[in-house]
């Protein structure tokens, strides 16, 4: 299993030094699908990951003046309760239902981090934001990206680099670095709460990080070789695949378990 774990890890890295997006929405699926951990234990795990890797690419960006701090703060001012209120319902999900009631969200926001992507390569036909959302606007944003990370794992990187790249007038390099700055604390937070909650796993996380650091490495280095725009458009197409999958299989299994009592009664 620990082989898996390295090789999960160092593909996705490799993914994500590539295209910059893609890490928890693969990381998480591949965790459950490939190295069979449980989607609970892969969710927080993923997340714990994400923050680790996120602290030296993150500081780079602070340390160049390339985040935009008041957006990072509206951001968490609706994402750190979001994410708290996401905690609270995994915390208190059934044990013998969680497994699939989480694989079947997982398998949702995945579509929606499929579709993010592909709908990033077609905005920038789009005229740019002239002037930044409200302060409630952006932390309801933050809101739903807390509440969708702690659930899943998933939306502070495909999901909220769209929000950011289609409604704030932020320069490129700003808004990746707004977004990882963001990331970092949020991801934080939430891996406290899942590791308190019992659903973070060492052994996952360090096999993982052993293969994730030099493929993303190996990713930003042969970047320059492969187009993006390809690349986007594999993952969009695979991000979505995976999670009409998982939903599919997680639907069944749940109406499947919702009808055997109806069966043994007649």
């Amino acid at each position: 299993m620990e082989l898996t774990l390295v090789v999960v890890g160092a593909a996705t890295g490799f993914v994500v030094g590539m295209t910059s997006t893609g890490g928890g929405a693969l990381l998480t699926p591949a965790l459950v699908l490939l190295a069979d951990v449980p989607a609970r234990v892969a969710i927080g795990s993923d997340v714990l990951i994400a923050s680790t890797m996120k602290l030296a690419s993150g500081g780079f960006y602070a340390w160049r003046a390339e985040v935009h701090w008041p957006t990072v703060l509206r951001l968490l001012a609706g994402s750190a309760p979001g994410a708290l209120a996401g905690l609270a319902v995994v915390n208190r999900l059934p044990i013998e239902s969680s497994e699939t009631i989480l694989r079947a969200g997982l398998g949702v926001v995945l579509v929606l981090a499929g579709a993010a992507i592909a709908f990033r390569l077609r905005s920038q036909a789009i005229p740019a934001a002239t002037s930044f959302p409200a302060p409630l606007a952006t932390a309801a944003i933050g809101f739903i990206v807390g509440l969708l990370v702690s659930l899943t794992s998933i939306g502070s990187g495909s999901l909220l680099l769209c929000a950011l790249g289609l409604w704030f007038p932020l320069g490129a390099r700003t808004t990746v670095g707004t977004d990882l700055l963001h990331a970092l604390a949020l991801s934080a937070l939430v891996s406290a709460g899942h590791w308190s909650g019992g659903r973070v796993d060492p052994a996952v996380v360090g096999a993982v990080l052993v293969g994730a650091v030099p493929g993303s490495l190996a990713g930003a280095m042969a970047a320059t070789a492969v187009p993006q725009r390809a690349l986007r458009v594999v993952l969009a197409t695979v991000l979505v695949a995976i999670g009409v999958q998982l939903t599919a299989s997680s639907v069944t299994a749940l109406s499947t378990a919702t009808s055997a009592p109806l069966e043994v009664a007649r």
